[in-house]
């Protein structure tokens, strides 16, 4: 599909590029999650113990919710990134169809012409 800016849409090509996305993305959000669990489990620990140093540190590193935000913040994006291949792929598909049909109205209304 050429658009009337000269922009040109290649379904075969696009769909390689998403495939690829969907790949990365699927490694990304494993290895996220991995990550974060190992984290987790580091916290769980409680390194900082309990006298009055680590109670400072705690205190300061668990602020406004701290790493357990972080974790969810990632595990949140890990997920976005996934979905945005999807998005992707259904507003090309959406795009194709919309000029498919425009193109079979013109040539309806306009026979041969085009």
């Amino acid at each position: 599909m050429r658009l009337w800016d000269g922009t040109e849409i290649i379904k075969p090509i696009v769909d390689r590029g998403i495939s690829q996305w969907s790949v990365m993305a699927e490694d990304l959000d494993q290895e996220s999650a991995t990550l974060i669990a190992r984290v987790e489990e580091a916290l769980a620990t409680t390194p900082w113990g309990t006298g009055a140093e680590g109670n400072a540190f705690y205190n300061a590193h668990f602020r406004d919710d701290g790493p357990n935000q972080m974790l969810t913040q990632c595990a949140q994006l890990a997920k976005e990134i996934i979905d945005a291949g999807d998005r992707v792929r259904q507003s090309v598909d959406n795009t194709l169809q919309t000029d498919a049909d425009m193109t079979a109205q013109f040539r309806a209304m306009w026979p041969g012409q085009g």
